[in-house]
């Protein structure tokens, strides 16, 4: 009888203790799919969401598209509940929100999500300053502010003019009379030519000789959506640690090891060099106080700000964290820029009316100042800017803004209180093409930016380089960058659709910013 009962007990224990097992996770599942009913908020079922993930998951789908169906999916709604898997996300679709949570409400969702956040431990690369969160953000971000000064930036204006001399020099050795170009490649290749000497002071020859740039290969590496950050984001969406437990890195080993050798090895030429360079590493180690400890080491550069001793004591950026912000650096200045600036020649292409006023534009100042177009002039083309500005809200890189609660929000006029942990999103993308704020959405229309028409662009719907305190921190470098290489090309040529020139530009999922899928042909004839 005794033997009876341990057999029944032997095959009944794992049988209850895997029900058990199915109802804990049942009941996880079902609080986690009725989060946002429970609190009467209008949502996206977790299904429809594990639909539009799997999509973007699979490349089917761009993630930023992806949330531009979510806001879409949320019409009538000032705001509304998603799922990230389980994950209860947050979707504001009011450009008042808007303002109001990424300035006013900052403190409460001051860090993007969890898994963007480097490893404490400090692993490599981790002053890419988008990743980095809370005083560690605010620490780095205080030191890399300045170099993005009206004098600093005017000091990279005259590299810039170098580099573009360089591809117009190029151009002239290419296009006789009338060339059909793949401008994405052009436009792609100046860009990490005007990253390399403005970034590190090195000369990387990506448009006379792409083959041998071993940069541009890199940066390629970077910013494509691959096996290794599919699976990395995936895994993140499961619990934001899970990556690290794993020992699983957004970036491979190799593009790790070379940033950040070839960052340490930039630094240490440069302060053995006695010559005078203004790049922005240049800049942001002479911001910094070098340490007294071999290169090859641990040297670190202590942060000189107003924080107390404690403070210094305790946040130092390494020589990792320098190799991380030209990450950054080359992430946030090769892509985003070669696509504003092909989609803009693309426009222009086909709106041929819009590029005459551009050039007589330019004409226009260059017969005042008598010479070519200085840093100050620059700023005098309106409408160029607003030709640059249309182009940023129909063609927005970075297709939406995330956030992570890091404290509990209350939810003016209601009497709901958005959780620590919960994601904030926010679909730029949405927002630039919906009708409502921008009538006409897929028509050019740099009219919209005029100073008759600024007016009623309404707050917080236009969002090209975020919001708030975390608005881009070289957003004035790149606005300068995509005017001077525009304001360039169409100075000396006329932009032509060809027999190649797709009909309309389609995004490409495996990609990491919002941009064009496949090569952009486009005629260009020299002007008379």
């Amino acid at each position: 009888m005794e033997s009876l009962q341990n057999l029944l007990y032997a095959a009944v224990s794992p049988v209850f203790l895997s029900l058990c097992v199915a109802a804990l996770i049942w009941i996880h599942l079902r609080d986690s799919i009725n989060y946002w009913a429970k609190r009467g908020i209008p949502h996206i079922p977790a299904h429809r969401c594990l639909v539009l993930l799997l999509a973007e998951k699979f490349g089917w789908k761009h993630d930023m598209e992806m949330y531009c169906d979510m806001y879409n999916a949320l019409e009538g709604h000032s705001y509304g509940g998603a799922f990230e898997v389980l994950k209860p996300t947050i979707i504001l679709r009011d450009p008042a929100m808007v303002n109001a949570w990424l300035v006013k409400g900052f403190s409460s969702f001051r860090d993007h999500h969890s898994g963007s956040a480097p490893d404490e431990e400090g692993e490599n690369l981790t002053g890419e300053l988008f990743a980095l969160t809370g005083d560690r953000w605010r620490q780095v971000r205080s030191k890399l502010t300045p170099l993005f000064s009206p004098a600093k930036l005017k000091l990279m204006y005259e590299t810039l003019k170098e580099c573009t001399e360089e591809l117009k020099d190029h151009l002239r050795q290419t296009v006789d009379d009338e060339a059909d170009v793949e401008i994405k490649d052009v436009v792609s290749r100046h860009a990490m030519d005007v990253i390399g000497a403005c970034a590190l002071g090195v000369k990387c020859n990506a448009v006379k000789d792409p083959e041998n740039c071993v940069i541009m290969k890199v940066a390629n590496r970077v910013l494509d959506v691959g096996w290794r950050s599919s699976v990395y984001f995936f895994l993140n969406l499961v619990h934001p640690r899970l990556p690290h437990l794993l020992g699983f890195s957004l970036r491979s080993p190799e593009v790790v090891a070379f940033m950040t050798s070839l960052t340490k090895d930039v630094m240490r030429m440069k302060k053995e060099s006695e010559q005078p360079s203004q790049h922005f590493l240049r800049m942001l180690m002479d911001s910094c106080e070098l340490q007294e400890e071999d290169i090859h080491g641990s040297k670190t550069i202590s942060l000189q700000q107003e924080l107390g001793a404690e403070q210094k004591e305790s946040f130092k950026i390494t020589e990792d964290y320098v190799a991380g912000v030209f990450a950054s650096f080359l992430s946030a200045g090769l892509e985003p820029i070669s696509i504003i600036v092909t989609c803009c020649f693309y426009e222009l292409a086909h709106h041929p009316e819009i590029q005459d006023r551009i050039f007589n534009e330019i004409q226009t100042i260059k017969e005042g100042s008598g010479s070519d177009i200085t840093f100050e002039d620059l700023k005098k083309l309106q409408y160029l800017e607003q030709v640059v500005k249309e182009t940023l809200r129909k063609y927005p890189t970075a297709g939406f803004i995330h956030r992570e609660c890091t404290e509990p929000f209350h939810i003016p006029d209601s009497s709901i209180v958005v959780e620590k942990g919960v994601r904030l999103f926010i679909s730029t993308c949405g927002l630039h093409r919906d009708p409502k704020y921008f009538p006409e959405p897929d028509k050019f229309d740099p009219d919209r930016f005029s100073k008759e028409n600024i007016h009623k662009i309404v707050p917080g719907s236009y969002l090209p380089f975020g919001e708030g305190p975390r608005v881009c921190v070289g957003k004035q470098l790149a606005l300068m960058n995509i005017k001077h290489m525009v304001m360039n090309l169409v100075s000396d040529y006329t932009l032509q659709t060809c027999e190649k020139t797709q009909n309309c530009l389609r995004t490409d999922p495996q990609k990491f910013f919002l941009g064009p899928k496949g090569e952009v042909w486009l005629r260009l004839k020299k002007r008379k």
